[in-house]
């Protein structure tokens, strides 16, 4: 028997121990009083209380002495300005002299006349003035409307660019768009081509897989190799054969068609012919119509219900090929398949066990299938006949027959089957691959194009926004300079009125001298600054007739001028009123001594109520205080709760974890009573089973039990542990154990497991596991020569 075993992947899962995490940071004098969360809470809505309410008072406390400093300042304001009042008046009353006031009066006549020559004066700035507002207005206008309509063109050239950069980057992403569209169909082409190719199942040889005789023919297999080459060899999954259903008898034996017998044995011989090549021999495996009628004749005709060849069928089947010289054939243990996928997965792994483990059978199976031995044995050494081949699956036990025969001469005439090449694949995934290219380089410089497109559009974008701005700009100037010209001639008509103005308060002032006399001489001072204004709109009005910037200039001092004197009046009359005031003040000077006392009592009400500040300060810190501190006991008490939810949460994820890593973990029955793992190790007795789970000597679950061995490892563990229970039985190990397994599994429909491992066994735990340890069995190839002549 061969053993054919999909290769175990191991997954090792790290052990998770969570421990408490406890307060170790307990005194160890004197024990704390425990504090619950309930009363902690308490104590910090206590504390909350507490603190909220002092901060009460010492706002309402701060508030106190606030209004009490502002009275402190309003008083002291109060004396400084009676004290100031009354020093004023002592000042204005040693001038109000007599001689004073005369001086004045003939200063008043003397200014009567220079007040009406500046106002006929003014009278000419102001046409003057009015003239050169128009001129100014005027160049306003032609300076400013000429830059508005600058930059209209400006903008109308920028939206034309604009919109010719947009129509190219528009052009430019549609080509990209069409690039990127072919770029993925390429893509496209090239990942089915790169499936089917990723598809493609293949046995790598190893360079030195042969030793050679003095002959320097292959005649031994190098063992020191075929460990590796075993691990590094795989199946590939066939998509297309997965939907390819394969049918079962009533003993859930799989039963292919003709045509899938063609395809398997097709399928084997291309993947074998490689492996010729690759150890040197030549690839002579050749399908025919009779070499499938071969192998088929010897699997409906078999009998022997043991795991055995059949000479009787395989003589028979030899018999009906003229001119046979020899015939070969090795078999594997039934493999249980719902599709062709199973199917070519499950002879895969026995030719890769056939060829790289079959030491227990001398090789046999490996010189059948690497060609070694129809090349030893040709006429010319190394240059044999065409071997012909055949795959089938054994009708009533399952098992997979690899068949072979030579002839003693080669009919060209006879058909012959077209074995898979995939050479015309690969050249085609080849060419799909340097057109991918060709459309990346193609994308990637449409893609170019609609950067570069886009940054010419960001370019023109940038300097149509700039251009809104500027035309935006000079309309808004525009709009001012109307808006100058506007004030201006309001200004100018404003200095007109303030000149008739201070001529209606001179003549006033002439009308009464007797209370006028304050009122002249304010009067006497705002004509002589009157007068400037009017001597400034002059020099405006001359300097007029220079360059923009220049009347510009001169047209604000002029108007700053007039408005220092507006500044001069004001200030002149606000003088008046300070002596009128200070002269009150004199008058009550008696009451200076009633404010000084309010600004005492100010001032101690002001210090009583911010040492009250201070004592309800020192209140409100300690009642801060006991609120951080109930805080910190509360949270104290949540950081514990939440260290003891989160070392709870942490032992049910280690728990939920290991028995996730259980339910993934495969335990074999071998023998009565034995339990096997997944590395074939045996487990020990206290492991215990209960509903198919697993549980060490702790009681933990560990694992379940599988019936689905597909590890070689696994497999030879078993064989071993019942060749022994047998051998403990029975003196005559083989016959006993052959003849009671032989009958102990009898394939039943009922006993077949599914793909999806829901039964309790499967074909190969039935048969072919229970006579692995039994090495005259490990490689049942058989080859015989017929001599013809």
């Amino acid at each position: 028997m061969l053993l054919a075993v999909n290769k175990p992947s191991t997954v090792h899962a790290a052990d998770v121990d969570v421990k408490n995490n406890t307060n170790e940071a307990q005194s160890q004098k004197q024990p704390e009083q425990v504090v619950t969360k309930d009363q902690a809470q308490k104590d910090v809505n206590k504390a909350q209380s507490e603190r909220d309410n002092a901060k009460s008072q010492a706002d309402e406390a701060q508030k106190n002495v606030d209004k009490a400093n502002q009275d402190v300042t309003s008083a002291q304001k109060q004396v400084e300005e009676a004290t100031k009042a009354n020093n004023s008046a002592k000042e204005i009353q040693k001038e109000a002299t007599p001689e004073h006031i005369n001086e004045v009066k003939a200063n008043i006549v003397q200014q009567e006349q220079e007040v009406a020559n500046k106002a006929k004066a003014q009278e000419a700035a102001q046409k003057e003035a009015n003239k050169q507002s128009s001129n100014l207005a005027d160049a306003q206008k032609d300076q400013l409307a000429e830059q508005v309509n600058n930059a209209n063109n400006a903008v109308s050239e920028a939206t034309n660019e604009v919109n010719d950069k947009q129509s190219s980057l528009s052009q430019a992403r549609q080509q990209a768009d069409a690039a990127k569209a072919e770029l993925d169909a390429a893509q496209s082409t090239v990942n089915g081509l790169q499936t089917k190719v990723d598809s493609i199942n293949v046995i790598t040889m190893p360079k030195n897989y042969f030793l050679y005789n003095k002959y320097g023919m292959p005649d031994r297999v190098n063992t020191a190799v075929v460990d590796a080459a075993y691990n590094a060899n795989s199946y590939k999954d066939d998509q297309e054969a997965k939907k390819e259903a394969v049918a079962h008898n009533k003993d859930g034996v799989t039963q292919l068609t003709d045509a899938q017998q063609k395809e398997l044995t097709l399928w084997v011989a291309g993947i074998l012919n490689d492996v010729r090549q690759q150890v040197g021999l030549k690839p002579n495996l050749v399908v025919t119509p009779a070499s499938l009628a071969h192998t088929n004749y010897i699997a409906t005709h078999s009998t022997v219900p043991t795991f055995d060849h059949d000479i009787n069928a395989i003589d028979a089947a030899d018999k009906l090929i003229p001119d046979l010289s020899m015939s070969s054939e090795s078999i594997g243990t039934p493999w249980y398949a719902e599709n062709m996928n199973d199917v070519k997965r499950g002879v895969y792994y026995h030719m890769l066990s056939m060829i790289f483990g079959d030491a227990d059978a001398n090789w046999g199976h490996a010189f059948q299938l690497t060609g070694d031995e129809t090349s030893m044995l040709a006429n010319t050494p190394g240059n044999p006949n065409p071997e012909y081949f055949g795959v089938s699956f054994r009708k009533d036990k399952g098992f997979i027959q690899f068949d072979s025969y030579t002839k003693w001469a080669v009919d060209p005439k006879e058909q012959k089957f077209e074995i898979p090449n995939y050479d015309g694949l690969k050249a085609s995934l080849k060419d799909a691959k340097h057109e991918l290219a060709v459309k990346q380089t193609s994308y990637g410089e449409a893609t170019n194009t609609v950067n570069n497109a886009e940054k010419a559009y960001n370019v023109a974008a940038t300097k149509l926004a700039q251009a809104r701005q500027k035309q935006s700009s000079a309309k808004n100037a525009y709009e001012v300079a109307n808006a100058n010209v506007t004030k201006l001639n309001n200004d100018l008509a404003n200095l007109q009125s303030s000149l008739k103005s201070a001529q209606e308060k001179l003549n006033k002032l002439t009308e009464s001298k007797s209370d006028k006399d304050f009122d002249l001489w304010k009067a006497s001072d705002f004509y002589e600054a009157t007068k400037k204004d009017l001597d400034g709109a002059k020099s405006d009005a001359a300097n007029m007739q220079k360059e923009f910037d220049k009347v510009k200039a001169d047209y604000d001092q002029a108007f700053a001028k007039l408005s220092q004197a507006k500044a001069d009046a004001k200030q002149a009359q606000d003088k008046l009123n300070s002596l009128k005031s200070n002269l009150s003040a004199l008058q009550n000077a008696e009451e200076n001594v009633a404010e000084t006392a309010e600004l005492d009592q100010a001032k101690k009400s002001a210090d009583d109520l911010t040492a009250k500040l201070v004592e309800v300060k020192a209140t409100l810190a300690e009642k801060e205080t006991a609120l951080t501190t109930a805080k910190f006991v509360l949270a104290k008490i949540e950081k514990e709760e939440a260290a003891k939810e989160a070392v709870k949460k942490a032992q049910e994820e280690a728990k939920k974890v290991a028995e996730e890593k259980a339910e993934h973990t495969n335990f074999y029955k071998a023998g009565n009573d034995k339990l096997i793992d997944s590395k074939g190790q045996v487990m020990p007795s206290d492991y215990t089973v209960k509903e198919n789970k697993v549980y060490n000597a702790k009681g933990e679950f560990v694992g379940v039990v599988s019936s689905k061995v597909e590890s070689r490892v696994v497999a030879h563990a078993i064989a071993k542990v019942e060749a022994k229970e047998s051998t403990t039985l029975n003196s005559n190990a083989f016959s006993s154990y052959a003849s009671k397994h032989a009958k102990d599994h009898t394939v039943k429909a009922s006993s077949v497991l599914p793909t999806t491992g829901s039964r309790d066994t499967n074909l190969a735990g039935l048969i072919g596991l229970a006579l692995a340890s039994v090495g005259s069995l490990l490689g049942l190839a058989t080859s015989k020569k017929k001599d013809l002549r």
